[in-house]
């Protein structure tokens, strides 16, 4: 896999309304994989993940819009900089090894439904 620094380097960022306020301060940040009508799959990070989940939802991002994104799967992560890593790297793994997400995801969901029985 690509060294961190090459990651760096690689990667755009592409902001968001959550993403111009200010990080001074958070501690939290998500990783997240969106599951859309059309069979694609979207890695984006935010640091309010409800709200950027209401901006796919209304059709704000461009790259969901229209295609009833579904949350199927987020890390939380201390810092922008170790997220905007982890997306580039989930990133790299749909494009190198698709059966890896879907396991990801796979053990996702049957963690949230474990935890949920309890």
């Amino acid at each position: 896999m690509n060294s961190v620094s090459t990651l760096k380097k690689s990667y755009i960022p592409h902001p968001s309304n959550s993403w111009i306020k200010k990080d001074e301060g958070i501690t939290k940040f998500y990783v997240y994989i969106l599951k859309l009508d059309n069979g694609q799959i979207y890695v984006g990070h935010t640091r309010e993940l409800r709200e950027r989940m209401l901006e796919h939802k209304e059709g704000v991002t461009r790259s969901t819009a229209g295609e009833h994104p579904k949350l199927r799967y987020f890390e939380i992560l201390p810092t922008r900089e170790k997220a905007m890593l982890r997306e580039q790297e989930i990133k790299l793994l749909i494009k190198n090894n698709r059966r890896e997400i879907f396991r990801m995801i796979t053990e996702f969901r049957d963690l949230i439904s474990e935890v949920d029985k309890n």
